[in-house]
């Protein structure tokens, strides 16, 4: 599926890609910081469930799209470079996806294999710090230097701005906090542990817990009214419509969140808490209980504003790309006097979109 918006004559693409567990979406901006089309094509895993340290058919796939998607917005001058976020552990250095268990993806030269088919420079970073970069430019985050924006959807992870810099960690794995192991809980994780946050706070996990309240309770919820087992959004349709069973698994998932987002809040002192992927939609049945835990427990008298992303999936493509630009020191878009340093990206790159 594309979307096209008006374009000039003659222009170069800069390109971002958000590379998810089901879907992928590429991005195509001008130099003036417009996007000019936006295209989302399934995540190609035929490895699965094996591992790969070299995804062929989804580089070539990933290929092709960029290259059409680039064509159909017609940049006659080439592509300039491209970002993209990859999920699991990434070393931005090495451009590397070093392990992302829920694609089956170990030591995979990402940005050179890339880079090579498009012919042009790539960087890669981690999806959800790409992602949260995107909000802390052009999104829910903007104005705000200290954030945590994390994303709810296949899995869970968090990106962290202190100062206005992202926090990459030691061994570039700072955010994983699905992880993070929850007393109490055993189902087990796809990164092979048992109890972590993911097996919970995830569309897999709100699915289980969905499962279960069915085996528990059967005809005391609506759930069990359903010809199959019940997903992410059957629990969420549920619960907009009463479903009591429904709701308390929202809320749970909400306060399991929650807990572990206090130690955060408590360690980092954000001003925002951003909460992003397909299960924020589920809105206040997820966010509202973050909220109270948070400001309940939470001692210092300010306390962090705990919202929705605003950008969607535009998010990962806007923050893809300034990043690159970053990489490349790419400063010459339109008429901005954009600077950059190691880890920051002048809001001015985005400052509308």
């Amino acid at each position: 599926m594309s979307e096209l918006l008006p374009s000039a004559s003659l222009k170069r693409a800069f390109v971002g890609v958000d590379i998810g567990g089901t879907n992928t979406v590429i991005g195509i901006f001008d130099r003036s910081r417009r996007l000019l089309g936006k295209r989302s094509v399934p995540t190609l895993l035929p490895h699965l469930p094996g591992k790969t340290d070299h995804p062929v058919v989804f580089f070539d796939m990933l290929q092709e799209e960029i290259e059409r998607l680039a064509l159909e917005v017609d940049c006659t001058d080439g592509i300039a470079l491209c970002g993209m976020g990859v999920p699991g552990r990434v070393d931005p250095v090495r451009g590397r996806a070093e392990a992302a268990s829920n694609m089956g993806w170990f030591g995979v030269p990402f940005a050179e294999q890339m880079s090579s088919r498009l012919g042009v420079p790539v960087h890669i970073d981690n999806d959800v710090r790409i992602y949260g970069l995107g909000e802390v430019l052009a999104g829910a985050g903007r104005g705000y230097r200290n954030v945590l924006c994390l994303t709810v959807g296949t899995g869970i992870a968090a990106a962290t701005f202190v100062d206005g810099r992202i926090v990459r960690g030691g061994d570039y794995y700072a955010g994983e906090i699905g992880h993070d192991p929850v007393a109490g809980e055993s189902a087990l994780c796809a990164c092979g542990e048992r109890g972590c946050v993911e097996s919970i706070v995830s569309a897999r996990g709100i699915s289980r817990l969905a499962a279960e309240a069915v085996d528990s309770i059967g005809d005391g919820t609506a759930l069990s009214m359903l010809a199959h087992r019940p997903n992410a959004l059957d629990v969420y349709q549920a619960a907009s419509a009463g479903d009591r069973a429904a709701r308390e698994i929202f809320r749970y998932v909400g306060e399991v969140l929650a807990s572990k987002l206090l130690t955060a809040v408590c360690l980092l002192n954000p001003a925002a808490v951003i909460i992003g992927g397909g299960i924020a939609e589920a809105g206040e049945l997820l966010l509202g209980p973050v909220r109270e835990r948070i400001n309940s427990r939470y001692v210092n008298s300010k306390k962090p504003i705990v919202v929705r992303a605003a950008l969607g999936d535009s998010a990962g493509l806007i923050g893809a790309v300034a990043y690159a630009a970053q990489c490349e020191k790419e400063v010459n878009w339109g008429d901005d006097d954009a600077s950059y340093n190691e880890t920051a990206v002048s809001r001015s790159l985005f400052g509308s979109v």
